[in-house]
């Protein structure tokens, strides 16, 4: 099974704000949701929105 190293940002927070998450190749967006709110701390209260193949998923 394959995993990806995947690098967090916030956009236009200074001073930066990352996260680096070990997720595996078979991870959905849902999960990968569920994981970024963890990395960052969040209550499910934050926008945010993932790019993939210049196509956006905003949850």
């Amino acid at each position: 099974m394959k995993a990806y190293t995947l690098r967090i940002e916030l956009q236009e927070v200074e001073p930066l704000i990352w996260r680096r998450l070990l997720v595996d190749g078979d991870t959905t967006l849902g999960k990968l949701h569920h994981y970024v709110q963890a990395a960052m701390g969040w209550t499910d209260a934050h926008l945010h929105e993932f790019e993939i193949g210049g196509k956006t998923y905003a949850t």
